[in-house]
C-alpha cells in the first residue's frame, strides 16, 4: 500500500470513529431529557414517532444488502418536526430509534447504518447548538401556524441540519477517495436536495397539525414509498435481459457500484471484490448446429446453475459466451479458489430434453481495486485472462499485466504486418523459404513447403505461430495469404522456367476457407502464373475441420476440381474422424512431428505412424513424416513404404536460391 493509501485510510478512520464516538455522547445526554419528557409527551409526540417509525416500511427488504439504489430519508420529516416542537433530546432519540429500524428492514451494512445514525444525531445536535447561539426557534405548538419568523428560523434550522448530515458524509468520502471535497459533495447531490426538500415542505406541515392529523399526513408518504418501491421493480426489469433474467450492463453496474458506494466509511479502504468471467465458448457450436432456440435453453440452464449458487443480484450476461459473476470482498489469496469453484459449477453437462451438452466452461478473473474501478476495465481484463486459460489449456486464470502486453503487442503486429505488406519500402521484411521434403525411398526431392519468415524492424524475427495468432482474426490474414501465394506460384513459375519443376505446399487459415472468394483467386493465381495446378498445394489443418467441416469440404472439392493439391497437416493432433479422411479429396496427409520424432523408441509412436502410413496408401493418399531430425530415424520410416520425410536432417528452411544450390549438391 502507499504511503498516501495509508494516509487517507487513517484520516478516514478518524473521520469515522471521531462521528461516532461524539454521537454516542449525544445520545447518552439526550437519553436522560427524553426520559423526563416522555411521560408527558402530548399524543401528537408519539403519533410522529410512531409515523418516524413507519414512514420506511414499504421499502424494507427491497434491495440487496449493498444495493444503494435508494435509501429512504423520510423519518428526518418527522424527528426535525419533533425537533422544532418538543427540542433536541426527544428528536435525537426518535431519530436514533427509528434510522435503526430502517437500517435493519433496508439492509444497510452495519458499519453504514451507524454512520447514518451518528450523522444523523450530529445533524439534530448542531441544530440544537445553532438555537442556542441564536435563539432562533420557530414559536409553535402543535396545531398552530408559523409567521414569517418562525419560516426563516425553520429554514435556518433546516439547512444545518442537511449540511451537517451530508458534509460528514462528503467529508468521508473525500477522505477515503483519491478526489476532493467539491467531488464527493456532488457525489451526495441527490440526496441532499431530496432531503432538503422533504424536510422543508412536511415539517412545518407536521408542526400545524394534531395527533389525528400526523397520522393522516404519514399516509401520502408512504404511499410516496410504495410508488418508490414500484419504481424500483421496474428498473429491476430493465437491468436484466428479458431472455435469461441475468442482469445485464447496466444491472451489472448498478451491482459495483452498491459495493463501491461506502467506500467512504470503511476504515480499511476502498472495499475488494471480483468478476469472475465463465466462458462457455462450446454453446456457440450448440447455435451454429441446433438453432438460436436451443442456444438460449442451454445458456439459461447453465446461469440458472451460477444463480442457484451466486445469486441473481450478483450473476449476469455481458457477453453472448460468458456469464459474469460479481464476487464481493474478493482478493487475490481467494481468486483462483472462487474461479475454480464457479467452472465446477458448469462442469457436469447441461440436459435439455433428456440431451447432454457439454460446455467446456473456463474462467477469468479480475480484481478490484488491483486491477481497475470500472466495469468495462474490469470485464476486458476478465476476458483477456479467460483468452489465456484456454491458449494455455486452463481451466482458470487471473488477470496478470502480462496478458494486456500480450494484446498490446499482437496489436502492434496486426497493424505492422499490415504495413508492411502494402508498402512497397517495408516488403522485404516478409520473405518465403522453402523446406524440401524427400522421398525416402530414392532420396529424390518430392516437393517443398513455403514457410513464411518476418524480421520486424524493431523485435527481429517474429515466430510464425505468434504472427498467425495476432492476424488470424482479422482480413490482414487474407492479405498476408494473398503475398504468400503470389510469391510461391511466381516462384514454381521461376522453377518451371529453369527446367526444374517442382510441387511447393501453403498452409492456409480456415479464415481463408471461409471467404467466398478463396477458390477463385486461387484458380485465377494458377491461370495468371501459367503453372500446373498440380504443382500448387494447400495445406489444411485438423482444426480447421472442428472448426467448420461442411465448409471446409466444400473447398476442398472445389479446389480438387481445379487440380490443386490438397494436404491435411498435423495430423493425429486434432480430431479428424476417419469418415473425413475418407471423404476429403486429399492428395497427402502429414503426421505430426509428436508422433514421429518418437517413433524409434516408443512401440506406440511406431504403430500410430505405421497404422496411419498403411490407412493413407490404401486411400491413395501420399503420407509426409514431419520432424525427421535424425538419421535413425529416417531409416525407421524408410522401412514403410512409400514414406516421404520433412526436417532438419534433410535440411532447414532456405532461399529460393540456396535450394537451388542443395538440390545440384552431388553429396545430397
Amino acid at each position: 500500500m502507499s504511503g498516501d493509501g495509508r494516509r487517507r485510510r487513517h484520516v478516514s478512520r478518524t473521520v469515522v470513529y471521531s462521528v461516532a464516538t461524539v454521537a454516542a455522547v449525544v445520545l447518552v445526554w439526550a437519553i436522560p431529557g427524553f426520559v423526563r419528557f416522555a411521560p408527558e409527551a402530548p399524543s401528537a409526540f408519539w403519533a410522529m414517532s410512531l409515523a418516524a417509525l413507519i414512514v420506511d416500511i414499504p421499502l424494507f427488504g427491497l434491495s440487496g444488502p449493498e444495493d444503494l439504489r435508494i435509501r429512504s430519508t423520510l423519518s428526518v420529516c418527522f424527528a426535525f418536526a419533533i425537533f422544532v416542537l418538543y427540542g433536541a433530546a426527544p428528536a435525537i432519540v426518535v431519530q436514533a430509534v427509528a434510522a435503526s429500524v430502517s437500517m435493519v428492514g433496508q439492509r444497510y451494512r452495519p458499519r453504514a447504518g451507524i454512520h447514518l445514525i451518528a450523522r444523523l444525531i450530529l445533524a439534530a445536535a448542531a441544530s440544537e447548538l445553532v438555537l442556542a447561539l441564536t435563539d432562533g426557534r420557530p414559536v409553535t405548538t402543535p396545531g398552530g401556524g408559523l409567521d414569517v419568523h418562525d419560516v426563516l428560523a425553520f429554514v435556518q434550522l433546516a439547512a444545518v441540519w442537511c449540511a451537517v448530515n451530508y458534509g460528514l458524509l462528503a467529508v468521508a468520502r473525500a477522505t477515503v477517495r483519491e478526489r476532493g471535497l467539491r467531488q464527493a459533495t456532488a457525489e451526495v447531490r441527490y440526496d441532499l436536495f431530496s432531503t432538503a426538500a422533504a424536510v422543508l415542505i412536511v415539517s412545518p406541515l407536521l408542526t400545524m397539525v394534531t395527533a389525528p392529523s400526523v397520522l393522516i399526513l404519514a399516509f401520502p408518504l408512504i404511499v410516496f414509498n410504495t410508488l418508490a418501491r414500484a419504481q424500483m421493480r421496474q428498473e429491476d426489469r430493465l437491468s436484466r435481459e428479458p431472455e435469461s433474467g441475468l442482469l445485464n450492463r447496466q444491472g451489472f453496474t448498478g451491482g459495483m457500484r452498491a459495493i463501491t458506494d461506502y467506500d467512504a466509511i470503511q476504515d480499511s479502504g476502498p472495499q475488494p471484490f471480483g468478476i469472475i468471467l465463465v466462458n462457455v465458448e462450446s454453446v456457440l457450436n450448440i447455435n451454429r448446429a441446433l438453432g438460436r432456440d436451443v442456444y438460449e435453453s442451454v445458456v439459461s440452464l447453465a446461469s440458472r446453475r451460477l444463480v442457484d449458487v451466486y445469486g441473481e443480484t450478483r450473476t449476469g450476461r455481458l457477453s453472448g459466451d460468458g456469464i459474469s459473476i460479481l464476487v464481493p470482498d474478493l482478493t487475490a489469496a481467494d481468486a483462483l479458489g472462487q474461479a475454480e469453484a464457479a467452472v465446477s459449477v458448469l462442469t457436469p453437462p447441461i440436459y435439455l430434453d433428456d440431451v447432454p451438452f457439454a460446455l467446456d466452461p473456463a474462467a477469468g478473473v479480475a480484481l478490484s481495486p488491483l486491477h481497475g474501478r470500472e466495469l468495462g476495465t474490469l470485464l476486458a481484463k476478465a476476458e483477456l485472462a479467460v483468452t489465456e486459460a484456454r491458449r494455455h489449456g486452463k481451466r482458470v486464470m487471473v488477470y496478470v499485466p502480462d496478458a494486456a502486453e500480450v494484446t498490446t503487442r499482437r496489436m502492434a503486429l496486426l497493424h505492422d504486418v499490415g504495413t508492411a505488406l502494402v508498402d512497397p519500402d517495408r516488403r522485404d521484411e516478409l520473405t518465403v523459404l522453402y523446406q524440401p521434403q524427400v522421398e525416402l525411398t530414392t532420396g529424390q526431392l518430392y516437393g517443398v513447403e513455403a514457410l513464411l519468415r518476418w524480421a520486424h524492424p524493431v523485435w527481429g524475427a517474429i515466430p510464425t505461430d505468434e504472427l498467425i495468432e495476432s492476424i488470424e482474426p482479422s482480413e490482414v490474414m487474407h492479405l498476408l495469404t494473398t503475398h504468400v501465394l503470389e510469391t510461391v506460384a511466381a516462384q514454381i513459375r521461376a522453377w518451371n522456367h529453369q527446367d526444374q519443376p517442382l510441387r511447393a505446399a501453403v498452409n492456409v487459415s480456415v479464415q481463408d476457407l471461409q471467404d467466398p472468394g478463396f477458390v477463385d483467386q486461387v484458380g485465377a493465381l494458377v491461370r495468371r502464373h501459367g503453372i500446373p495446378p498440380e504443382q500448387l498445394t494447400i495445406e489444411i489443418t485438423e482444426r480447421m475441420l472442428v472448426l467448420d467441416a461442411p465448409r471446409v469440404s466444400r473447398v476442398c472439392d472445389e479446389l480438387k476440381r481445379l487440380g490443386i493439391g490438397l494436404s491435411l497437416d498435423d495430423f493425429g493432433t486434432g480430431y479428424a474422424s476417419m469418415q473425413q479422411l475418407r471423404q476429403l479429396p486429399l492428395t497427402e496427409v502429414k503426421v505430426d512431428r509428436s508422433y514421429v520424432q518418437g517413433i524409434v523408441d516408443n512401440p506406440a509412436d511406431l504403430a500410430i505412424v505405421t497404422s496411419v502410413s498403411q490407412l493413407a496408401r490404401a486411400l491413395g493418399v501420399r503420407i509426409v513424416a514431419e520432424g525427421v531430425e535424425d538419421q535413425r530415424t529416417a531409416d525407421a520410416l524408410n522401412m514403410l513404404a512409400g514414406m516421404v520425410g520433412q526436417g532438419y536432417h534433410f535440411a532447414h528452411p532456405m532461399s529460393a536460391d540456396e535450394l537451388r544450390n542443395w538440390v545440384a549438391q552431388p553429396s545430397r
